[in-house]
């Protein structure tokens, strides 16, 4: 391992931990909230803690360096329903140019439909819709061996009745492999001071912002076993993956969000997965967020199942994964 290159990480790791006293945060804005939910049944099995994992297509939601690391063509799909009111759902797709880096169109929506209007009098006038939307387009390079770097661009949209928002942002990623066996992941969100959220159609059409935020992220893989064929190529008898993330979304409240998660792969068939979310390292029923799931792996397809436990009822998610 370079050891200049493991204290450039080691230093990134220790402002990360004061970035919740320098960021100019306010209490938590839940304007884009869509983009708060996660992407992929996969990482919102592992408690979120996907910043320094991300090796598939959702890494353009978490972390956009891990686009670097595909192969090919990757379709990703997911579905969410809470209480039969609330939907969110998440689709990308992305592909390996090879010379050129790996990028990833996606598109997000978290919406409640079928909304019955009413007047004072209690008189009904039809439905709405409220859909809070982000499109993101991401890219991913490799610089060398050990680095990958990444960037998305957020376009942001909300309906809520006859007002409507719009917004732009940006993320920057990175990561660092300094050894096979571990990995470590750093995202800058809306880095460039804040993204704008301005609204029109209502009695002031205020702008709001989304605040800058740093998750720092490790991740450490273990083979199991000696590899033995399948198909074409051996695979290791089994997988164990630990992983950890520290973010700042809740910087205003001088509290950093922290989350853990763990993914056993057997024969790189089936995989089982659990973790959680807390906030400040608080785990009372507001702020732990304990989740598991499992996942299989069969030819070109990868499907994922996530249960996220939370103060308001379980959400169940399902994600497909298309390689071709």
């Amino acid at each position: 391992m370079n050891l200049k290159r493991f204290d450039l990480v080691a230093i990134l790791g220790a402002v990360s931990l004061l970035i919740p006293m320098s960021l100019r945060a306010q209490s938590v804005n839940y304007a884009a909230e869509v983009l708060t939910k996660g992407a992929g049944a996969r990482p919102l099995a592992m408690g979120g803690a996907f910043c320094a994992a991300a090796n598939d297509a959702t890494a353009a939601y978490w972390n956009p360096a891990g686009l670097a690391l595909i192969d090919d063509i990757e379709i990703t799909t997911m579905h969410a329903a809470q209480n039969d009111l609330q939907s969110y759902d998440f689709v990308n797709l992305a592909f390996n140019t090879e010379s050129a880096g790996s990028y990833a169109l996606s598109y997000l929506r978290l919406g409640v439909d079928d909304i019955i209007i009413t007047d004072n009098s209690g008189n009904t006038h039809g439905t709405t819709t409220y859909a809070d939307q982000a499109g993101l387009i991401s890219g991913g390079w490799k610089i060398g061996k050990q680095f990958a770097v990444g960037g998305t661009i957020k376009l942001l949209r909300t309906d809520a009745y006859t007002a409507s928002a719009f917004g732009f942002g940006s993320d920057l990623g990175l990561l660092f492999k300094p050894v096979k066996e571990l990995t470590f992941g750093l995202v800058a969100r809306d880095y460039t001071g804040g993204s704008y959220i301005q609204w029109q159609n209502t009695p002031t059409n205020p702008t709001q912002v989304l605040q800058p935020s740093v998750t720092l992220g490790v991740s450490y893989s273990q083979e199991i076993g000696k590899r033995q064929n399948q198909g074409e190529a051996p695979v290791p008898t089994s997988t164990l993956s630990v992983n950890f993330d520290a973010d700042t979304l809740y910087a205003g409240e001088s509290l950093n969000n922290y989350h853990f998660g763990l993914e056993y792969w057997y024969r790189q068939f089936v995989a089982v997965r659990g973790g959680f979310e807390t906030k400040g390292f608080q785990f009372d029923n507001d702020s732990f967020t304990p989740s598991v799931g499992v996942g299989i792996w069969a030819y070109l397809f990868e499907i994922d199942y996530a249960y996220v436990s939370n103060s308001i009822g379980g959400i169940h998610y399902i994600s497909l994964i298309t390689r071709l």
